[in-house]
């Protein structure tokens, strides 16, 4: 390689405590090497139920190389941050909110003193940032939204609705979890998990006490930072319904919101997980890092 920037470093394992003392699981990607510039902040991604953190480490090799360091990394009860027996996994979804983000937030607060903090969330990743109670300069929610079934699309909501009803109890009452399977196709969900995303899941209320006591200590309203919430139109679950009841919770954020079409950025499906495909990385998650880097200047 001949002058210029250099390519990122490789991932570093790392683990940090949340403050119950829960051991979690991470890689962290250094920002590249920049002559000329200091980096341009610290990025926590918050990963989707049931997606490990290697599913985002593409994406975090991006950021690195756009001058972000970033965390990718597991939370409690999933992957690399999961016991050997799952049954014997006591987390709970709120758990990940109120617990395991602040606690990656803090290990990078930690580890880069002074650099502008961000999260990046996906999914349940987005819509958990205000149970955070330490702060980050910007947030982006990738298909982040409420849950609730009757708000998702015909025929994803029946599927939904068959996992919530049917398939969940009974995999839960044979194995003590939730596996890998025909119906789940993310990682396996620990009992308490599954139960409580699944009421979660099959009330209309919004994020908050109202929903589920467990949420009475988020800080949803406490939310100021600018937050860009980005769609997809062809997301079965994040749909405008979807999204619009979530930031109801989020009433004092600042936030842009957007909403791509696959035919916009030359895809045929993008769907609930599709900007994470590298085939984005000169549309998609240029954007999302372009909003960042305006927002850390």
């Amino acid at each position: 390689m001949t002058g210029g920037q250099a390519g990122p470093p490789p991932p570093q394992p790392v683990t940090f405590s949340a403050r119950d003392g829960r051991v979690l699981a991470g890689l962290l990607v250094p920002a590249a090497p920049i002559p000329t510039a200091a980096a341009r902040g610290a990025l926590v991604v918050n990963s989707a139920t049931g997606f490990p953190r290697e599913f985002y480490l593409k994406f975090a090799v991006y950021c690195a190389g756009r001058g972000y360091h970033t965390l990718v990394y597991d939370y409690r009860g999933i992957g690399a941050s999961a016991p050997a027996a799952l049954a014997t996994e006591n987390a709970r979804m709120s758990d990940w909110g109120l617990l395991d983000m602040p606690a990656a937030l803090d290990f990078l607060a930690a580890r880069f003193a002074g650099s502008p903090l961000f999260t990046l969330g996906h999914s349940v990743g987005g819509q958990l940032v205000g149970c955070m109670a330490n702060r980050a300069r910007a947030h982006v929610m990738i298909a982040a939204s409420t849950g609730y079934w009757r708000r998702q699309r015909v025929p994803f909501r029946y599927l939904a609705l068959l996992l919530w009803k049917v398939y969940g109890p009974l995999a839960i009452r044979r194995h003590g979890y939730l596996p890998h399977g025909a119906l789940w196709r993310g990682e396996s969900l620990p009992r308490g998990v599954f139960e409580q995303w699944r009421a979660w899941c099959l009330r209309p209320q919004y994020l908050g006490p109202d929903l589920d006591p467990a949420l009475r200590a988020a800080h949803f309203a406490a939310v100021r930072e600018p937050v860009l919430n980005w769609a997809f139109a062809d997301d079965p679950i994040a749909t405008p319904a979807a999204v619009d009841a979530l930031l109801q919770s989020y009433p004092h954020a600042r936030i842009e919101r957007r909403c791509t079409a696959p035919r916009e950025v030359g895809a045929r499906r993008i769907g609930h997980q599709g900007f994470f495909s590298e085939r984005h990385r000169d549309s998609l998650w240029r954007g999302a890092l372009d909003w960042l880097d305006a927002r850390g200047a």
